[in-house]
């Protein structure tokens, strides 16, 4: 590996958390795990109105939805639920873990709590090669989450509505209406529990699932050092004028594509994170005769009958993916069967949705013959028109500490920030002040055009109190106390060219994960690379403003010999990176040869009772954070399915 990841400057008082001594802490402060029961596995061949494969932002919401409507549901998830006795038996980290926002990067990294894929951003193995985040023989790392809950359950928990132009774009692309953003909306108000906003405040929901809180501001007032450098060279949005005071970047205003300085909110519940795990725990509690969560699942293919999905096979066990870290492949799991009456629905992920889908005979008809996979229909789609965010940040080293961070023991029983997110007690505010480890570490949230002409902002910049600069073993040991970031991504991206293909039949193996970026990919004008040139002078041109510039010592990455713009295009080549994989069985228009789906989630090539409802599913990556958008289509997909039934 390249020491370049680690070239950070920190003063004495930045620390490197281990996941262990972090619980350690916790655990002496008094906060402990709230242990649920294991869920137990369904009965060989039992029949289900409808099974969902897949437990995170997509299925979750859908299996849910169709519970709480009357229906038997068995909704089945590869790996297990963090905070069961069965998880924390294995790795007794794993429901603090979960639980603690801070702790979203170390959860990326959980043995748990999500799966290791490594990919490909290049097909050319020598400029493979040239990223320092590149494991040789492996790729780059690629967490998924791999628990009840899914990436909600390790994601950065930004829960960003996207932009009004992404729904209407899909809507006018299939003529069904239904897809419109006014439509759209009121599905987010559905879900959401807006826990920052004035009462009846105008597109938000007040009673949904889905905890929406910001960070306490009262952080600004008595850590200046943030309040400076998050609001450095600030620009207040033509919103705030109208009504969006608070520079809600959830705002009915901002959808339209406003650029600005905004703040954003999480999927908190103050202090601990919430995810989708939290929904689906609650429907089983109050239907427990209607939903069936069945963990340890690993789906395996879809039994057809003809061209009918009429069942999933599953392997069962724990970690029985080779993208898990206690992946054994001597392992000989069993096999089991189950049965809908109605509809089986993928909602896998971005990878492994077409995987399953080509394992069960329906994809592009070469591919699969060539793993001897007998062809049920033939669909080009299946794996391709993979897209991400191109990501990259400028990280530097501060003059001073953070003293917010840097008050940390991370491993000791008196860790004042433990203290404080289990009790609310910290030195200096009060009351019911939960210290760092109740947020995100993110301060600032800036929206801009790469280029005047571009219908929407396409440039999203998060000012944080770490030093993040991308995905590698043991990324999550990174500094804080003495260090800032702008951490850029280039959204609505250009480049559709990525691919996910198989590597072998057996349904444990990773499937061949190749992005193909920038020079690679189809973005023959090579807009992407020049709005992330963009992004690194906007970033540059924060940390310049005085305000920001009195507490900064020097940067520290990509660092101070990279000036040029021709060397600042070969870093951004070499080093991007994302976390945000989308599309890759999407909905389309009828006459798309390359749509997998169509308007109502159905998949196509006469197909009958299977949909795919999850990232894969949209034909363009939307807005900037695709969680609450992938949450929505869970939503809307319970909605047809209902009328459909």
């Amino acid at each position: 590996m390249n020491s370049s990841r680690n070239n950070t400057k920190s003063g004495n008082n930045n620390f490197k958390p281990s996941r262990r001594a972090f619980t350690r802490g916790l655990i002496g402060a008094g906060l402990l795990p709230f242990i649920k029961p294991s869920l137990g596995a369904p009965t060989e061949g039992e029949a289900f109105d409808y099974i969902v494969i897949g437990a995170g932002a997509g299925g979750g919401p859908v299996a849910a939805r169709l519970a709480k409507e009357g229906y038997k549901v068995a909704l089945l998830e590869a790996g297990l639920d963090p905070m069961s006795a069965e998880a924390n038996a294995i790795e007794p980290t794993t429901g603090i873990i979960y639980q603690v926002p801070a702790f979203a990067g170390i959860s990326a990294e959980h043995p748990l709590i999500s799966w290791d894929f490594y990919v490909k951003h290049y097909k050319s193995p020598v400029q493979q090669a040239r990223d320092p985040k590149n494991v040789p023989g492996k790729g780059v790392l690629y967490p998924r989450g791999s628990t009840l809950g899914g990436s909600t359950a390790h994601d950065a928990m930004l829960f960003v509505y996207p932009h009004d132009k992404d729904w209407d774009d899909i809507a006018g692309m299939t003529g069904d209406s239904s897809w419109s953003a006014s439509r759209m909306r009121q599905i987010f108000q559905r879900l959401e529990t807006c826990n920052y906003c004035e009462a009846g405040a105008a597109g938000h929901g007040f009673n949904g699932y889905m905890q929406a809180s910001r960070l306490d501001e009262r952080i600004f007032d008595n850590y200046p050092i943030l309040k400076d450098l998050a609001q450095a060279n600030a620009i207040t949005p033509g919103s705030y004028a109208q009504g969006n005071t608070s520079l809600d970047i959830n705002h009915p205003l901002v959808a339209l594509g406003e650029e600005g300085t905004f703040n954003a909110p999480m999927h908190v519940a103050t202090p601990v994170r919430i995810s989708i795990r939290e929904h689906l725990i609650a429907t089983q509690q109050e239907f427990p005769d209607r939903l069936f969560i069945i963990t340890g699942a690993l789906a395996s293919k879809i039994l057809m009958d003809g061209k009918r999905a009429a069942g999933v096979e599953f392997l069962q066990g724990s970690s029985l993916y080779e993208a898990a870290k206690l992946f054994d492949p001597s392992v000989s799991p069993p096999k089991h069967q189950i049965y809908a009456r109605k509809e089986v629905i993928i909602s896998a992920g971005v990878f492994n949705t077409p995987q399953l889908l080509k394992l069960s005979g329906i994809g592009p008809s070469q591919e699969l013959q060539r793993f001897g996979i007998n062809p049920i229909a033939d669909l080009p789609g299946v794996g391709e028109n993979l897209q991400d965010r191109f990501e990259l940040s400028v990280n530097v080293a501060l003059k001073e500490d953070i003293e917010l961070y840097t008050r940390c023991r991370p491993g000791t029983q008196t860790d004042p920030c433990a203290v404080a997110f289990a009790t609310g007690q910290w030195d200096g505010i009060s009351p019911n002040f939960f210290g760092p480890y109740a947020n995100n570490a993110a301060y600032s949230c800036r929206v801009f055009k790469s280029k005047d002409s571009l219908p929407l902002p396409d440039l999203f910049l998060i000012g944080q109190a770490t030093s993040f600069h991308g995905f590698y073993p043991g990324f999550s040991n990174m500094p804080f106390g003495r260090v800032w970031s702008w951490v850029i991504f280039k959204t609505h991206t250009n480049n559709t060219a990525g691919t996910v293909r198989l590597k072998s039949a057996d349904p444990r193996r990773q499937p061949d994960i190749n992005f193909r970026y920038f020079y690679e990919g189809n973005d023959f004008a090579g807009d992407d690379l020049n709005a992330v040139i963009k992004g690194v002078q906007i970033a540059r041109g924060l940390n310049a403003d005085p305000k920001a510039q009195q507490h900064i010592e020097a940067e520290t990455y990509p660092g101070p010999a990279i000036q040029s713009e021709a060397d600042l295009r070969q870093h951004i080549i070499d080093n991007a990176w994302g976390h945000h994989a989308s599309c890759t069985a999407k909905i389309g228009a009828d006459s798309d040869p390359m749509a997998v789906l169509d308007s109502s989630f159905r998949v196509r090539g006469g197909i009958q009772a299977l949909r795919v409802v999850d990232a894969c599913s949209f034909p363009r990556t939307p807005g900037f954070f695709p969680v609450a958008s992938v949450m929505m289509i869970g939503e809307k997909a319970g909605d047809v399915i209902l009328e459909q039934a």
